[in-house]
C-alpha cells in the first residue's frame, strides 16, 4: 500500500516534464555545492545533529521568453528540474538524493541585467538511503521510509559572466518527510549555502517579449470541489498505515490574473485514528472525525497553481493534533475544470498526512 502510494508523485512529474523538457534552444545546465545545517525543529532530533551536511545539486532549466501570457506575467521564470545528493555526515541517517521539479522566479523586473535576484520552489520526491529499523537504527526517529516528499525553497543571486554562463550563491530551505505513511517521522529540515556556475546550451540570442496585459475578466464567485485520500500511521510505531479521506467544498473569488482567494469547508476520516481512539482509555469512543475551515490562497501559474490553506477545527472532540492547521500543496489542472493535486497537511511542525486529490471547478 505505501508503495503505491509513493508512486503517485511520479504521476505528476511527467506533467511538469513535459513543459521542462520539449525540443528548443536555450537550455541550461548548472553545478552547485553546498553545506549547512539541519534545523532543529524539536529536541527529539538533537542527538542526530553532529556535523554539517555537504553535498552537491545539478539543476537543469528550459528559459521562456514571452511565447505565453503568463511567462511575462512572472517575469520570464525559468522552469526545471533539480537533483539533489545530501550527505548528512551521520551514519544513522545515511545520505539523500532527490529529483525536484522546480520554477525560478526572477525578481528585478529589468531581465536583461546581469545581476538577478531570485527565489526558488520546487516539489518532487526523494530516496534515503539509511532510515530507522526498531533493531539496528533506532536512533534514526526522522525518516522511516526510503522514499519520501521533496520541498525546497530558495533565494538567490545570479551574475552574468558572459552569453552563456553565469554565477550563482543562494540560500535555501529543503524538507524531506513522508507525510507520516510511517512512524516515526519528524522530517528532515535542511537549510543551506549554494554556489555554482550555469551554463548555457543550444544558445541563439533572444529577446524578450512584451505585451500589454489584458484586463481580467469581471468573474462571479466561483468554487471548486475536492477529494483527497491517503495513508498514514498513528502515533504508535508499527500500527501500520490506514487510509483517510477529505471531502472539500471551497468558494473563492480571482482577484488578478495570478491569485484566488477563499474559504473552504472541509470533513476529515481517518481510519488511523478509529483504531487509535480504541486504545486509548481516555478518550475511547470518541468521535474521530473532524470538520474544518480554512482560508485558502491559490497562486496560478500556467497549467499549475501552489495552494496555501490556513485552517481551523470547529468540530474536533478527539483533539489528536493542535486546533491549527496548515496545507501546502501543487495543483495541476487537466482541462478548465479537472485537477490532480498532491500536496502535505501539518499541524505547526507535525506532519499529519501527505494528501493527494482530484477535484472539479464549478465556475
Amino acid at each position: 500500500m505505501r508503495f503505491r502510494l509513493f508512486l503517485i508523485p511520479f504521476f505528476l512529474l511527467p506533467l511538469v516534464l513535459q513543459a521542462q523538457f520539449t525540443p528548443g534552444l536555450n537550455k541550461t545546465l548548472g553545478l552547485e555545492m553546498h553545506a549547512g545545517f539541519i534545523y532543529e525543529h524539536k529536541p527529539q532530533i538533537s542527538h542526530l545533529i553532529e556535523h554539517h551536511p555537504v553535498g552537491f545539486r545539478i539543476t537543469y532549466d528550459k528559459k521562456v521568453y514571452g511565447k505565453e501570457r503568463w511567462e511575462q506575467r512572472y517575469n520570464f521564470p525559468d522552469q526545471g528540474m533539480t537533483f539533489v545528493y545530501m550527505d548528512y555526515r551521520n551514519p544513522a541517517l545515511g545520505k539523500t538524493l532527490a529529483l525536484i521539479p522546480h520554477i525560478n522566479f526572477y525578481l528585478r523586473g529589468k531581465r536583461e541585467a546581469k545581476g538577478q535576484l531570485n527565489f526558488k520552489m520546487g516539489f518532487g520526491a526523494g530516496y534515503t538511503t539509511t532510515k530507522y529499523h526498531p533493531e539496528t537504527n533506532n536512533q534514526n526517529n526522522v525518516i522511516s521510509t526510503d522514499l519520501t516528499g521533496a520541498v525546497l525553497f530558495q533565494f538567490g543571486y545570479q551574475y552574468k559572466l558572459s552569453e552563456r554562463m553565469a554565477l550563482t550563491t543562494s540560500l535555501s530551505v529543503t524538507h524531506f518527510s513522508n507525510g507520516s505513511m510511517k512512524k516515526p517521522n519528524s522530517g528532515i529540515n535542511m537549510f543551506s549555502n549554494n554556489t555554482g556556475l550555469t551554463y548555457m546550451i543550444k544558445y541563439k540570442s533572444t529577446e524578450y517579449t512584451y505585451n500589454d496585459e489584458p484586463k481580467i475578466e469581471t468573474k462571479p464567485i466561483g468554487g471548486s470541489v475536492t477529494l483527497s485520500g491517503g495513508a498514514h500511521e498513528s502515533i504508535k510505531i508499527g500500527s501500520g498505515a490506514r487510509p483517510f479521506f477529505v471531502l472539500s467544498g471551497l468558494v473563492d473569488k480571482q482577484l488578478n490574473h495570478k491569485s484566488r482567494l477563499g474559504l473552504v469547508a472541509e470533513w476529515f476520516y481517518s481510519a488511523s485514528l478509529e483504531d487509535e481512539v480504541k486504545y486509548d482509555d481516555e478518550n475511547k469512543g470518541k468521535d474521530t472525525n473532524r470538520i474544518g475551515l480554512a482560508l485558502s490562497h491559490e497562486l496560478m501559474i500556467n497549467k499549475y497553481s501552489v495552494m496555501t490553506q490556513a485552517g481551523y477545527y470547529v468540530y474536533d472532540p478527539y483533539h489528536p493534533f493542535q486546533s491549527v492547521y496548515l496545507r501546502l500543496g501543487l495543483r495541476r489542472y487537466i482541462g478548465d475544470r479537472l485537477y490532480a493535486s498532491c500536496g502535505v497537511k501539518s499541524h505547526s511542525a507535525k506532519a499529519e498526512a501527505m494528501e493527494f486529490a482530484m477535484g472539479y471547478r464549478i465556475k
